[in-house]
């Protein structure tokens, strides 16, 4: 959830492993061998036995076409996910060059934060995934845009009055816990901004309730208490 700087593996190397694209394909090939060796099995029985009964390798097959349907679906929102965790990890390195210290913090907006951003930046939509940058002086919104990371707010950490937890509605309607910065905006006024925290990059599940929220409250307090 708090995403420190990336360390570097022991021996120096990055563990190589399988994609998931070939995973997917290696999956795919393995089902249609079984299905292919089916087919060829019924045959041979056919020409041998013209009379046997071939109940068991019909029912064979229904199985396999079912598993290797539900295996491309499964890879389909598989990829998904990926494709999701990569716009996160590209706007997370876009945050880094400009910043190398800060934590990145995926997260959802609330109703209450999408009026916040259409009033300070109409021209620029609010998409589901964006990401907090918090470091030592402010913290920031940002989304990906295209192929452009976009900072949409900054709060300054001197101008936080408190930092808390209130319960909200959540994706789906459902009653979710959200993260409220209260602080004041340079023209003297007092605003909140409130966000729902995913449990990781390129998820759509959020938090609830429990130390790792708790745990995330109590850094910004401190980080707003020391700034």
């Amino acid at each position: 959830m708090l995403r420190r700087p990336d360390r570097v593996p022991r021996d120096g190397r990055a563990r190589q492993r399988m994609s998931p694209l070939r995973r997917l394909a290696l999956i795919r090939w393995v089902i249609v061998g079984v299905w292919a060796a089916l087919l060829v099995a019924r045959i041979v029985v056919v020409s041998r036995t013209p009379d046997a009964d071939l109940t068991v390798f019909g029912i064979a097959e229904v199985v396999v076409i079912a598993l290797g349907v539900g295996v491309v679906l499964a890879g389909l929102l598989r990829m998904q996910g990926h494709r999701r965790r990569r716009e996160d990890e590209s706007l997370a390195m876009a945050i880094r060059r400009i910043d190398p210290t800060v934590w990145l913090v995926p997260a959802a907006p609330t109703a209450e934060l999408r009026l916040t951003v259409e009033e300070t930046r109409p021209e620029v939509p609010l998409g589901a995934r964006v990401t907090w940058a918090f470091g030592a002086t402010e913290a920031s919104l940002w989304e990906l845009d295209e192929r452009r990371a976009t900072r949409l707010l900054v709060v300054r950490w001197s101008r936080v009055m408190h930092v808390g937890l209130e319960d909200a509605s959540g994706p789906g309607g459902r009653l979710g816990c959200a993260v409220a910065v209260h602080y004041v905006r340079p023209d003297e006024t007092t605003a909140v901004a409130t966000f729902f925290v995913r449990t990781a990059p390129g998820s759509r599940r959020v938090l609830g309730r429990g130390p790792k929220l708790d745990r995330l409250v109590a850094e910004l307090a401190r980080e707003r208490i020391v700034a």
